[in-house]
């Protein structure tokens, strides 16, 4: 991937944050149906499928039952190694709490969630940062139906660590985890898309999921790989 002085494609920049657009807002949707509304929000209307990358919630198992307490404000960082990933539907069920997608997205957005505090050894979804996991699989899905597409990355300021301006990354699909190992990016991508436009990739910065259009036999791939982390949703 190289870094490269350009301006956002056309076709997709009225869905970059910051620097998109400003839209109207149908607030009676966003309570109605949350997902739809941030599909319309994030994503052109011009895809055959539509589906949301939940971004996991993190349990420490190594720390003993007794020790478990409601997590206090804290800068405490676990090691990665001692975290497991869990998905939104499997921590519902974990909090005996009944999981519905457009009530567990607004929670998300107004951290008003229905389960009990958080606790010491969890770790709620981290906005703007999509799975390692759901990247590595859309790497591997757009491999095998699409070959090794040239694709762009769009990172607003707010995703890099040093918050001075946006960057846009231009390279092959298969070089897109190596960036992981730029220490100046502390987010994921918040556009990733590809120059024949057949899908695109939206992960806002202040958001605890992800939105992705496409074919659709690239996002069934895409769902199917990832159940209960990659939902499919109509629009």
């Amino acid at each position: 991937m190289k870094l490269v002085e350009k301006d956002i494609e056309d076709w997709i920049k009225p869905y970059a944050t910051i620097v998109g657009e400003q839209k109207e807002y149908d607030l009676k949707l966003r309570e109605q149906n949350s997902s739809k509304f941030f599909l319309q929000l994030t994503l052109p209307n011009n895809f055959q499928e539509y589906a949301i990358a939940l971004h996991s919630f993190w349990i420490n198992n190594k720390i003993p039952n007794d020790k478990i307490v409601v997590r206090e404000l804290s800068d405490e960082v676990f090691p990665e190694d001692d975290l497991s990933r869990v998905t939104w539907k499997d921590f519902h069920d974990k909090k005996y709490r009944k999981f519905d997608l457009n009530k567990a997205i607004m929670d998300s957005i107004k951290y008003t969630h229905s389960y009990d505090k958080q606790l010491n050894n969890e770790l709620y979804p981290v906005e703007g940062l999509m799975d390692r996991e759901h990247l590595i699989s859309l790497v591997e899905v757009v491999l095998e139906l699409y070959g090794n597409q040239e694709i762009e990355l769009f990172y607003t300021f707010l995703a890099t660590n040093n918050w001075e301006k946006d960057l846009i990354y231009s390279g092959k699909i298969n070089e897109l985890p190596k960036l992981f190992e730029i220490d100046n990016l502390r987010l994921t991508p918040s556009l990733i898309y590809p120059k024949e436009k057949n899908w695109v990739v939206n992960t806002d910065y202040d958001l605890a999921f992800t939105t992705i259009g496409g074919e659709t036999k690239f996002i069934s791939e895409l769902a199917e790989r990832n159940r209960d982390g990659i939902v499919k949703v109509a629009r």
